[in-house]
């Protein structure tokens, strides 16, 4: 569906104009986020059935900032197996517009199942687009079982992916207890299969150093569950361990409710840089 130019410029120029009268005290009052960029990934998507009798969907809003009509190229990266050779769908999104759907995976990409969604703004001869300004936005959802009308969600975050981050990622602030079990994802957008090792440390000694390894295709999504000692909080460390490693890849992990079904996730980051001394 379509998101009309004129609701986006009015929001747009609205947008401006608070940001252009926003009192300021000092630079480190400042918090500028990533409003837009010329490629964004979503990490997990998709249309397929889940346990309890869910069936999720993923809404998803793609957004052109742009004061020109922008091609976008949307590749599906599947779960399990290399998405290498399927061929991107491609839209072109008037000025200023943009357009969403609500199970974007079927609607959109003719998909389903499980992935992720490489969204690239590209010129006319398929290169990306350095003038592109799109911003997108993510969440999965079910119709809620037993219950006329409702839906349970998750809002996942559209990544700006970057490829200088080095090899390794940490997640903090899931679970893993008699209340709650705990998956992890890894999408690779290399050409190359890749190979990783996930290790989870928990709050106590009983849950210090589980690890796995995971080896994930070329341009495709790998999702696993996380078991073992149930010891609350946790950490999850992933490392890239490959032969010609690239750090070319996004991680995460969900904490889901064993009842309810209800879930959170946190996506993994780079270490930050140690302070000198």
């Amino acid at each position: 569906m379509r998101i009309p130019t004129a609701l986006l410029a009015l929001l747009f120029a609205a947008s401006l104009h608070a940001q252009a009268h926003a009192p300021l005290t000092s630079d480190k009052d400042l918090i500028i986020p990533r409003t837009s960029a010329n490629r964004i990934v979503i990490p997990i998507a998709g249309s397929t059935p889940g346990g309890n009798g869910t069936f999720f969907r993923s809404d998803i809003t793609v957004i052109n900032f742009r004061a020109a009509e922008q091609r976008v190229e949307l590749r599906w990266l599947p779960l399990g197996t290399s998405g290498a050779g399927i061929a991107p769908v491609t839209i072109t999104v008037p000025a200023q517009s943009g357009f969403f759907s609500e199970d974007f995976v079927t609607n959109i990409l003719q998909q389903s199942g499980l992935g992720a969604i490489d969204v690239r703004a590209v010129d006319a001869n398929g290169e990306l687009d350095p003038n592109a300004a799109l911003h997108a936005t993510a969440r999965i959802w079910t119709p809620e079982p037993q219950v006329t009308n409702g839906t349970m969600s998750q809002t996942f975050p559209a990544i700006v992916p970057v490829t200088t981050n080095g090899l390794l990622r940490w997640i903090f602030g899931v679970r893993r207890n008699e209340q709650y079990r705990m998956n992890a994802g890894i999408t690779n957008l290399s050409d190359t299969t890749q190979r990783f090792r996930v290790t989870t440390i928990g709050s106590t000694p009983a849950g210090a150093g589980e690890t796995t390894e995971v080896e994930v295709a070329a341009q495709s999504v790998s999702q696993f569950g996380l078991t073992g000692t149930a010891t609350g909080s946790f950490q999850v460390v992933v490392q890239n361990i490959s032969d010609a490693p690239s750090p070319n890849f996004i991680t995460w992990a969900s904490s889901i409710d064993n009842v309810t079904g209800d879930a959170w996730s946190q996506m993994g980051f780079p270490a930050p840089p140690q302070p000198q001394p």
